[in-house]
């Protein structure tokens, strides 16, 4: 780790990260979400590994955030982050709970409980989601 390195303030930057990904669930912002994803993004999700691209990203995001009422997306844990000793890389381990409805007819309930890690690497001035690992409890 270099002298300069606030690994404080790179964690305030990961809470900060986690807390506007929500919001952009919130508030459907689907290019928030994908341009947060590196090139070589990794999911590991439901038993497979995946490598989506940002336009696949943008097409499942578009698919379920557009169909989505959300009455509540909280974390239901204080979110836990780290920083590499070099500060290039950064991750955070959140759950969070989510409810609401699917659009259709009828209207479909939405409720689940949710726990990732992301993975992060800075590039530039900037952080980007490398790889994200979740597991789904309904």
């Amino acid at each position: 780790m270099s002298a300069g390195t606030d690994i404080e303030a790179i964690k305030r930057e990961i809470l900060s990260l986690h807390m506007a990904d929500i919001q952009a669930h919130l508030d459907g912002d689907v290019e928030h979400l994908v341009q947060g994803q590196s090139s070589d993004f990794t999911s590991v999700h439901s038993g497979e590994v995946r490598r989506p691209t940002p336009e696949e990203t943008r097409a499942a995001l578009t698919r379920y955030l557009s169909s989505a009422t959300f009455t509540e997306y909280r974390d239901l844990i204080d979110p836990i982050s780290g920083v590499s000793p070099d500060g290039s890389t950064a991750w955070s381990i959140v759950q969070v709970k989510v409810a609401g409805h699917r659009a259709g007819s009828p209207e479909t309930p939405l409720g689940f409980t949710c726990a990732w890690i992301t993975l992060y690497r800075r590039q530039g001035e900037s952080w980007k989601r490398i790889v994200e690992a979740s597991t789904f409890k309904q």
